[in-house]
């Protein structure tokens, strides 16, 4: 097994379980934790096939020419580290916002 292969089944396997943490997790104000999942999923799907599509236009530009399973699972690395940072981005926006929002409305909270 390469290397890429084996980065990319763990990757596979860290988006599952990052995914299935976030999705049973209770949820609080404003976007639960399932929400966030959901739409970081949505978004990911997405770029998932507009990456695959433009490493193949723009990686043979530098001389790389990935075979289908590299892109594939190159693709996967890629999509495990961009579904942490977007989640991740996502639940600290909305702490923050309910967190100011409940200081306009005159409630505290921190």
């Amino acid at each position: 097994m390469s290397t890429l292969i084996a980065c990319g089944l763990a990757s596979f396997v860290f988006v599952a379980l990052f995914t299935w943490r976030a999705y049973t997790r209770a949820p609080g104000p404003g976007q639960s934790p399932r929400s966030a999942i959901a739409e970081a999923w949505v978004n990911i799907a997405v770029g998932f096939a507009f990456n695959f599509i433009a490493n193949f236009l723009i990686l043979p530009l530098i001389g790389a020419h990935p075979s289908a399973a590299q892109n594939f699972w190159m693709g996967w690395v890629y999509t495990a580290v961009s579904i942490v940072r977007q989640y991740a981005i996502r639940r600290w926006f909305n702490a923050h916002l309910v967190a100011l929002s409940r200081r306009l409305a005159g409630e505290g909270g921190s």
